[in-house]
């Protein structure tokens, strides 16, 4: 008779088991890596330190900030965006400056973008009336910008929101929105503060 010599070996009980659960853990850990660096990563790229707001506002384009303006958002994903106000809402008027890769052409990507962020912050106001286009001069250049009269909801106070287009000092195209109450901020307000962008 042909017996096996020595014992046999012992029987694998678990073995694929073991490895799915391997496998499965595997996957939960990268997973909550991702989201922790994902996280990590976008808490980086917003910021409400009004210090480091307007630092991020004037690496767009340098500019002299406006007495009794403060940064109180900014974010860089791709795009960088940054938000001074005047005021604890932005009642005393607000300058937004946008910048995005690809120039002129994807202009109204940048204006529906920025209107966007505005409305997450809830700093959006609704356009009662659009007034003719204005001419202002940025570092010696003619620039056009739209002019709308703007009122928050449940709000009789309107303000003018300036929406123009011009280029830093290293070509890259820059969206700005200027807006505050129609008696404050006016024509020779906004060239006033145009013509302190280097």
């Amino acid at each position: 008779m042909d017996q096996p010599m020595g014992n046999p070996p012992p029987k694998k009980s678990g073995g694929a088991l073991k490895w799915i659960l391997i496998g499965c853990g595997g996957i939960i850990f990268l997973g909550v890596a991702f989201v922790g660096v994902s996280v990590w990563l976008v808490s980086r790229a917003f910021n409400t330190d009004p210090a480091k707001v307007e630092a991020a506002a004037k690496e767009i384009v340098p500019f002299e900030t406006p007495a009794g303006f403060k940064g109180t958002f900014s974010m860089s994903i791709g795009f960088k965006m940054a938000a001074l106000m005047a005021g604890q809402s932005g009642e005393g008027g607000m300058i937004v400056l946008m910048t995005v890769p690809g120039g002129k052409q994807n202009e109204a990507q940048m204006r529906r973008q920025m209107k966007e962020n505005m409305e997450k912050q809830g700093k959006s106001q609704e356009v009662v009336e659009k007034r003719k286009n204005e001419k202002f001069k940025v570092r010696s250049q003619e620039v056009e910008a739209s002019v709308d009269v703007t009122s928050g909801q449940g709000s009789e106070e309107r303000s003018l929101q300036y929406t123009l287009v011009t280029e830093n000092a290293a070509g890259s195209t820059v969206l700005m929105m200027i807006s505050g109450p129609e008696k404050k901020m006016d024509h020779d307000w906004v060239q006033k503060f145009l013509d302190t962008v280097k």
